[in-house]
């Protein structure tokens, strides 16, 4: 066990709330560590997950917030990065100033990966549910799994399990190279579409930390082979101590998918073996895939892949009911990038076929909606009417050229029914004009949209 994190050592969590850090602070507890924690007073779910593990916190950031004799502190990067206080957190700095020993989640769990056999699951889009789905398989398999995704598994009501197997399935995310301080024995990669502009500023640099972290995969690469880039990442990938799986579409994968039937769920063959996912679309199908490849790289029966598969009671935020009666439906979603738009539109315009489909977008990060703003407009095919709301400011970035009003410009181009619907209060009355004939309303964003509805 590494030293830094054994029982009885004392650790401090700046941005505890964060989903990556309450999971972390949750297997940081299992092991005996004495954990304490800040963040604001802005209510998570996370709020409840600590709660009902016992893990106390503030509200307040402040530099006596540190416990005496603590060992380390572990902050998100919106507090700390590359060596230095981000946003002037006073503890950060009261931390730095007191040479405490300072790590970023990425490193923190970096550092603690390294006493388990590590699963990581990235890519652009479907890692929290392909992680999640892994981890509930897993389970049901009876290997009793370690988990961080992050959001939260509906039937655990929590982003974090913690289990008695050296197995860590960990959501491995790309900005800012997070999962390059893990050394996976099994990295999956979903897609590779990109992202996070204000860091990597080329879509080849995006492509080259993909590229480092199959560098840093010890025994098995899987990757959705229809993705032209990741044939071409399996290829570049291929080396005696490195097996790669492919799964997809594609007849040519090691594990062929094909779609049979979709409506309320989606029922496909892999191989020769027929699946049903709870939930429908494509998204879930490839998702399906991937954990299907490392459930047989496990030896993991196919019965209990198939039966588990099906009851996978889904994630927080993904394709989630949060409000149906006989007059409207209102699902939440996290989808932010004009893929994943497009494809969770896709997948509800499947599911209810008969019904108006009505999406509030609420976009997040400034860099990202001006990067993208293009592909942005083209993603909404599938909705009958779109509202757009204004730009969720992040830590990292409180303004931008491009905001949702542009956006809403643009998209007025492909779509004939925008509207750009500021704030909350222009939202809920937008809501209420469309909360009738049984239409279904997609709340989707990455920032606190979810909020409306309370």
């Amino acid at each position: 066990m590494n030293s830094q994190f054994q029982k009885g050592a004392k650790i401090h969590l700046i941005g505890i709330k964060g989903v990556g850090m309450t999971a972390l602070a949750i297997i940081l507890a299992e092991r005996g560590v004495k954990v304490s924690g800040s963040d604001t007073n802005e209510k998570f779910f996370t709020d409840k997950v600590l709660k009902n593990h016992k893990i106390s916190f503030k509200e307040e950031f402040d530099f006596r917030n540190i416990p005496a004799d603590v060992n380390a502190v572990i902050c998100s990067t919106a507090y700390y990065f590359a060596g230095q206080a981000q946003n002037k957190n006073p503890e950060v700095e009261s931390a730095l100033e007191q040479k405490i020993p300072v790590l970023t989640y990425p490193e923190a769990l970096g550092i603690l990966a390294k006493d388990y056999k590590v699963i990581a699951i990235a890519g652009s889009h479907g890692k929290s549910t392909t992680a999640a789905m892994l981890g509930w398989v897993m389970e049901k398999a009876g290997q009793n799994p370690n988990v961080i995704v992050g959001t939260r598994i509906n039937d655990w009501n929590s982003n974090a399990r913690t289990g008695k197997s050296k197995y860590l399935v960990v959501e491995a995310d790309e900005y800012r190279d997070a999962f390059l301080n893990y050394r996976p024995e099994i990295a999956v990669i979903t897609s590779i579409d990109y992202d996070h502009p204000d860091y990597f500023k080329t879509k080849a640099s995006y492509y080259s930390a993909f590229k480092k972290l199959v560098d840093n995969t010890q025994k098995h690469l899987v990757v959705c082979g229809d993705d032209i880039k990741l044939r071409q990442l399996a290829s570049y990938g291929k080396r005696k101590s490195l097996v790669v799986s492919t799964y997809g579409f594609l007849s040519d994968n090691d594990i062929v998918l094909q779609q049979t039937s979709v409506k309320q769920w989606s029922v496909f063959h892999a191989g020769n073996k027929s699946f049903t996912t709870a939930f429908p679309g494509q998204p879930y199908i490839l998702n399906s895939g991937a954990v299907i490849t490392v459930s047989k790289l496990l030896k993991i029966a196919d019965s209990k892949t198939q039966a588990s598969l099906k009851t996978f009671p889904g994630t927080a935020r993904r394709m989630e009911v949060v409000k149906k009666n006989k007059n409207f439906t209102i699902i939440d979603d996290y989808a932010h990038h004009p893929t994943a738009i497009k494809m969770t539109l896709e997948g509800v315009k499947q599911k209810y076929s008969d019904q108006r489909i009505i999406v509030i977008f609420q976009p997040h990060m400034f860099s990202r909606t001006k990067a993208l703003l293009k592909e942005f407009a083209k993603s909404f095919g599938s909705a009958d009417v779109v509202g757009i709301m204004e730009v969720y400011p992040s830590a990292r970035e409180s303004s931008g050229p491009v905001g949702g009003k542009q956006l809403a410009g643009q998209t007025k181009l492909h779509h004939k029914n925008v509207s750009y619907v500021k704030d909350f209060s222009t939202a809920k009355k937008f809501i209420k004009t469309y909360s009738k004939n049984g239409n279904v309303i997609v709340l989707m964003g990455a920032g606190n949209i979810r909020n409306i509805i309370n």
